[in-house]
């Protein structure tokens, strides 16, 4: 009769429960598997159990698969690592997208690098990903910040966890990707809210003209405030991409790959030709030659690597708190949907895929206009006159 042991080993974060069966005719003991929940573990023995009553010695299949060196997850990641630097050179995917994934990738890599992709099963990577958001609360509540969503961080570092399988599978390490059908944690309570009046929006424009950076922050302001633009938009936009005769402009967003072209607004179109009338002359004066065409970069023309730097200073300084670049997005959605557009035309404007995503981004709980309410007032108005009943009818 074959015995079938779990052997426990402390791991610096854990516990790992290895599985071991020992041949009855070799005296052998071969290994099985790997499971870090004890539960996994021994119902894998009771299955082995089961097949060993049946006749069917599983120490076969586990000398096959030690045999043909079977892939970890870190090889896994070093084809996604390869399937994103392909796409960062193919300019599918921006340098800002392809540093932040393998941010996410390098803690991920630091628990799972060694161990088998067969080992990770669905219940190993929820598990993981619960124990993400939970130490993310913990240090949350530790610093007192109680009402911030601690999912996020859990949902990225998932995210990242899928494109690995998902990459291990396209290229064959595997036979079913495991991760696909996780869900990610809802992150409804970190959903940004913050949507600028257009009184704070000229606030913001009054602080950004005093900085040392008002030569681009005024114009990076405008394009996200009257146009939609992402920071990779605003980083991304050249001299072609503007057409002052027709007065368009175009966006080019790699994120999602949309284009999109909208007629300028007129103090975006007075900060770009300051912004062009500045680089000129400053070129002039300095007899600098132009490398590149991009309107908010070095006086050269090459593309900042950021303006974050800059933006979070102004903020700072002039008391601007909890307000991030991209809330500009939320804050040009919001005033699109006030100032009389449809959903469907601020999707389109804005380049998103789905008018879930622009609902997102449109924040209308309790600013929202008097138009509605004028309307209603004018169609009870109409009680008395020549539309409505009259008294005589009712005598």
């Amino acid at each position: 009769m074959a015995t079938v042991t779990i052997a426990t080993r402390s791991l610096k974060k854990g516990k790992a429960y290895v599985i071991h069966v020992k041949d009855p005719e070799t005296g052998k003991k071969e290994y099985h598997k790997t499971y870090r929940r004890k539960d996994l573990a021994q119902a894998e023995v009771n299955r082995i159990r089961t097949l060993i009553d049946s006749g069917i010695m599983p120490t076969k299949e586990a000398k096959n698969r030690k045999q043909q060196s079977l892939p970890t997850f870190g090889q896994g990641a070093n084809l996604c690592q390869d399937e994103w630097d392909r796409k960062l050179g193919e300019g599918k995917i921006g340098a800002e997208s392809h540093s932040g994934y393998g941010y996410l990738l390098a803690p991920i890599l630091k628990e799972w690098k060694h161990t088998l992709l067969h080992d990770l099963d669905e219940d190993t990577i929820r598990d993981y990903r619960i124990g993400i958001a939970e130490k993310t609360k913990a240090k949350l509540v530790a610093k007192g910040e109680k009402g911030k969503n601690c999912n996020v961080l859990a949902n990225r570092r998932l995210f990242v966890i899928k494109q690995v399988f998902a990459q291990a599978k396209r290229n064959g390490l595997i036979d079913k990707d495991v991760a696909k059908p996780i869900p990610y944690l809802s992150e409804k309570d970190s959903e940004r809210k913050t949507a600028q009046k257009p009184i704070e929006v000229d606030a913001l424009l009054e602080a950004a003209a005093q900085r040392r950076a008002k030569h681009y922050m005024v114009l990076a302001i405008l394009l996200a405030v009257e146009h939609g633009c992402s920071t990779q938009e605003v980083l991304m936009l050249k001299r072609s991409d503007i057409d002052l005769d027709e007065n368009r402009i175009t966006f080019h967003r790699t994120k999602n790959g949309v284009t999109r072209s909208h007629q300028i607004m007129p103090r975006t179109r007075d900060a770009l030709i300051a912004r062009l009338e500045h680089l000129s002359q400053y070129r002039k004066k300095r007899g600098v030659k132009a490398k590149g065409e991009y309107v908010i970069g070095h006086m050269d023309g090459t593309p900042f690597k950021s303006i974050d730097t800059a933006w979070s200073n102004m903020c700072t300084k002039h008391g601007f708190n909890d307000l991030h670049f991209h809330d500009h997005r939320h804050t040009y959605c919001t005033n699109m949907l006030l100032s009389g557009s449809t959903l469907k035309e601020t999707n389109v404007m804005i380049g998103h895929k789905t008018l879930r995503m622009t609902d997102r981004y449109s924040h209308l709980e309790g600013v929202i206009d008097s138009s509605p309410q004028d309307r209603l007032a004018q169609r009870y108005a109409m009680t008395g006159t020549d539309n409505g009943p009259s008294e005589a009818a009712d005598t």
